[in-house]
């Protein structure tokens, strides 16, 4: 079992009020599990990805990751545990725009002292189908492009997980499709797990479950 959620709470304080975004959300995924998480805007979908990759604190309820229980790690230790184990590909790229492509997919094996980082980064942007433009900075490139660019970084640790907050959102469908074909394919090739948060039920239709996010509680979908 690559991640095992139990019974999540978190809520938020605003102007005085409580809001309540997790009432109990358990998940579970192995490897090469592919699970999609739908649900309304504001149901806590990106909060509940937050949580999983540790940005995110949680109020109660257990999180294992690798048969290993990560509820009460600490930042330092969430980082690390982000740096070796977990990628995480955002809506809006999330590239530094002062690195070119190569410095941007290098970065996290920078971060654990990887000895053969830049080859193994300019590996991963072959891979991506991006390796022409290894030297270009995020600025000169297209929206796909970018994404590539953070897909190669996610993977660059070669991590067990992998979690997507709507890759494909910013981008048109041709290219949201080309970039979501190439996610599934090295998901399968390298035996990761993908939890991918989206709005698009045919995407969530192509993962191999989907739970919905709704009042708080996480729900069978209908893969």
């Amino acid at each position: 079992m690559i991640l095992e959620c139990n019974n999540l709470h978190k809520s938020f304080s605003q102007g005085g009020n409580v809001i309540n975004v997790l009432k109990g959300a358990s998940l579970s995924l192995e490897e090469k599990d592919t699970l999609a998480i739908v649900g309304k805007s504001g149901s806590g979908k990106s909060t509940l990805l937050s949580i999983l990759s540790g940005i995110e604190s949680v109020d109660s309820g257990k999180i294992s990751f690798l048969d290993k229980d990560i509820t009460h790690y600490s930042q330092q230790e969430m980082t690390e545990l982000r740096a070796k184990s977990i990628g995480v590909v955002f809506q809006q790229f999330h590239l530094i725009e002062h690195l070119s492509a190569l410095e941007n997919v290098m970065l996290p094996l920078e971060i654990i002292n990887e000895p053969d980082a830049k080859e193994k980064a300019m590996s991963l942007l072959v891979s991506v189908g991006l390796g022409e433009r290894a030297n270009h900075f995020p600025n000169q490139l297209s929206g796909g492009e970018k994404q590539r660019v953070a897909i190669a970084r996610a993977m660059s640790n070669r991590p067990k997980l992998i979690l997507a907050d709507e890759p494909s959102g910013s981008l048109d469908e041709d290219t949201g499709t080309t970039i979501m074909n190439l996610l599934f394919d090295l998901v399968e090739k390298e035996n990761m797990g993908l939890i991918l948060v989206t709005h698009e039920l045919q995407l969530a239709a192509r993962c191999k479950k989907s739970l919905l996010l709704s009042h708080g509680h996480l729900e069978a979908g209908t893969n």
